[in-house]
């Protein structure tokens, strides 16, 4: 799966849980795969780190999908879409 595009919508703070959420998009070619995602987070932190946390979640998840795992797909991403950071 090449990854042309990776997009964050719906972020939602739920303070009860200390929790940030989201959908997470990765685009490719071929497909477009969706996948919700939690992550511990405080109220007070950068976008930024919330945003990352929320794309490490994803490829996380998009890491355990049977294609990926028996190793019948690779992933790799054009160019610019992977962040630096992670």
């Amino acid at each position: 799966m090449h990854v042309t595009d990776i997009q964050i919508s719906n972020p939602t703070y739920r303070q009860s849980l200390g929790e940030l959420s989201a959908v997470v998009s990765l685009s490719a070619d071929a497909r477009d795969v969706r996948v919700l995602c939690n992550v511990e987070s405080q109220p007070e932190e950068e976008p930024t780190k919330g945003r990352l946390a929320l794309i490490r979640d994803a490829l996380r998840q998009l890491r355990r999908m049977p294609e990926l795992r028996a190793g019948r797909e690779e992933l790799s991403f054009a160019p610019g879409v992977y962040p630096s950071e992670l």
